[in-house]
């Protein structure tokens, strides 16, 4: 799976850096366990550990050939907010901008907005749109092999409109 993340235009840093996260945590939680629903705008949340054990909620742009994922924002469970430090070696300034490439139907402004609405949700307005999330008949939760789970986010992301 290609993993591309949204690069910061001032800093041209990965936008998960202002989170305190790096591109190894997100992969981690990606493969390992964990939970996923609908997000804003038409992104996905997924909840889950990473191998230190910090929890992490990643929320992406599934790309619809299932190859690839744009990360566009982390947010820190609360208890892992006093513990995160930022990335020490990865934080070097950029010289150059870096051309973005989006999934179909995602822009820069999309991926903005999402971002936003994601780094200034409170903690009951993440509850709330979790719990909306579970409630949607639309929608069903299942325990499947991790080892599927790859397999399985190809043929939803195959099926899930852009």
């Amino acid at each position: 799976m290609e993993l591309r993340f949204w690069m910061d235009a001032e800093t041209g840093l990965p936008h998960i850096y202002d989170h305190g996260v790096t591109e190894e945590e997100v992969q981690q939680v990606l493969t390992r366990p964990g939970n996923e629903f609908p997000g804003t705008e038409g992104s996905r949340i997924r909840q889950g550990q990473t191998e230190a054990g910090r929890y992490l909620q990643v929320v992406y742009a599934p790309d619809p050939g299932g190859e690839s994922l744009r990360r566009h924002g982390i947010r820190l469970d609360s208890e892992c907010q006093t513990s995160v430090s930022p990335p020490s070696t990865e934080k070097k300034a950029m010289s150059k901008k870096v051309k973005q490439k989006y999934p179909p139907g995602w822009d820069e402004e999309r991926v903005r907005r999402v971002a936003e609405h994601y780094d200034n949700q409170t903690d009951e307005e993440a509850v709330a749109e979790i719990e909306a999330a579970l409630a949607d008949e639309n929608q069903t939760m299942m325990s499947v092999p991790t080892e599927l789970v790859p397999e399985i986010m190809k043929l939803i992301n195959k099926k899930r409109p852009a």
